[in-house]
């Protein structure tokens, strides 16, 4: 979870909306901050897991509903905050969710942008590059989408371009305990290849690269990535 109580005040109260929430992670953020008397609204389009999300999410002020980010089931200008985190690069399509976002964002409402970037990373974040990058490419062959995790420079390109003032830029960590869970992912990560690559003619390879980047992990250990917080109003 990212602690945003300090880069983010002054809030007005309505409906905040976290697209592709997950498990709720980064929605538990939005509810420290909003103000009394608001929504949190998440929204993931597997019912599967906005179900599990249900049961491993305690804070009461989320709603967990099903959702399609490309088509929101909101009216124009209804929410004042509009997040996603660490799920843009999950979308083959971005700029349409982008533009959804803006369309049910109230006038003067905040849009955020929560990304993790490749580039400037200590040596154990370096190895969570690594991991990320391994677990993309194991989902664009097992039928998923993810692309590999944007240079920092990359990403501002693509949000400079959205129609917001009094933008802001934060870098951001994440709690140690996602560390702990980054690991516990890293010892699973040959069984990862072996699922995901079953029969695929760079099965072998894959299976190297996953050894590489556990051993790499075993030696300098892994960290999660610096989080880009990019922020404006509509």
């Amino acid at each position: 979870m990212l602690h945003l109580q300090s880069v983010l005040p002054g809030l007005r109260p309505g409906i905040a909306l976290d697209i592709g929430t997950r498990f709720g992670e980064f929605a538990g953020s939005l509810s420290e901050v909003m103000p009394e008397g608001s929504r949190i609204i998440a929204i993931d389009r597997d019912p599967d897991v906005i179900a599990k999300a249900r049961e491993k999410t305690s804070d009461r002020r989320i709603e967990f509903q099903v959702g399609d980010a490309c088509h929101l089931d909101f009216t124009d200008e209804s929410v004042e905050v509009a997040a996603i985190s660490n799920t843009l690069h999950h979308l083959e399509n971005y700029g349409a969710v982008l533009d959804e976002m803006l369309r049910v964002l109230t006038p003067g409402g905040l849009l955020l942008v929560n990304e993790m970037f490749q580039d400037g990373q200590n040596a154990a974040q370096q190895t969570h590059v690594l991991q990320h990058t391994l677990e993309a490419e194991l989902d664009m062959i097992s039928g998923g989408y993810q692309r590999p995790t944007w240079k920092r420079a990359e990403l501002i390109s693509i949000l400079d371009r959205l129609p917001l003032s009094d933008v802001n830029i934060v870098e951001m960590y994440e709690e140690p305990e996602m560390d702990q869970k980054l690991a516990a992912k890293n010892k699973k990560l040959t069984e990862l290849v072996e699922q995901k690559a079953a029969g695929h003619p760079q099965l072998n390879a894959l299976r190297s690269q996953a050894e590489a980047i556990q051993k790499r992990c075993a030696q300098v250990g892994i960290q999660r990535c610096t989080q880009l917080v990019y922020f404006g109003r509509k």
